[in-house]
């Protein structure tokens, strides 16, 4: 099993110069919000994954891959913990 360490050290590896947010864990996945400065990416959905089983990182859509009301309360609670 990965730990949100480990898989925070994979995101940071692939996106080395981008803001990345700290995780919510929804249905065994590690999701972030990876914030880029390339100008190409534009609106670009910022959302990744990491398996914690399997250590696979993809990309990650609130809207197909989960519920996004859901999705949202847990990334609220975490912005909320950051600011306490």
């Amino acid at each position: 099993m990965l730990s949100e360490l480990e898989a925070s050290g994979l995101i940071k590896s692939t996106f080395p110069n981008s803001r990345i947010e700290k995780p919510i864990f929804y249905r065994g996945l590690f999701v972030f919000q990876v914030f880029g400065d390339d100008p190409l990416e534009g609106d670009q959905d910022p959302f990744y994954s990491v398996d914690q089983k399997t250590g696979e990182l993809r990309d990650f859509s609130i809207l197909t891959d989960g519920d996004p009301k859901e999705i949202e309360a847990e990334f609220l609670k975490v912005q909320k913990s950051k600011r306490q």
